[in-house]
């Protein structure tokens, strides 16, 4: 039997309904069960469409990162993407983060560490 991984997924803006969320929801082993976005209504109509019965909503990122999803997309403007992804690995989730992966080295080179330290996965 495969496991099933929760998924949460942070912007539920264009990439996330484009790309994201379409490709997520045709995967068997696949709940998507966690939405957020700065706009609540982007997340409600993104979890209407691709949520898992019993799904959430929020507008803080935090709420995502202290959930028991297993992996964690992120999918904001990328001034954020540090911030949240490192977050996520902190809290010992598998971060696919959206490209590009970082404002700057210093931030990229940051969220590597992280996931090296976390021993978790970082994907972008």
């Amino acid at each position: 039997m495969s496991k099933t991984f929760r998924v949460g997924v942070v912007g539920c803006g264009g990439i996330a309904n484009g790309k994201h969320l379409p490709s997520l929801a045709a995967i068997e082993n696949v709940e998507i069960v966690y939405f957020c976005d700065i706009i609540r209504e982007r997340a409600e109509k993104a979890c209407e469409k691709y949520g898992a019965q019993g799904a959430k909503v929020t507008e803080n990122y935090m709420d995502v990162v202290n959930s028991d999803v297993d992996v964690i997309h992120v999918c904001t403007p990328n001034r954020s993407h540090c911030k949240i992804s490192c977050a996520a690995m902190e809290a010992g989730k598998h971060v696919l983060c959206e490209k590009p992966m970082a404002i700057n080295a210093a931030e990229a080179r940051k969220m590597y560490e992280t996931s090296v330290k976390t021993g978790v996965t970082l994907s972008i």
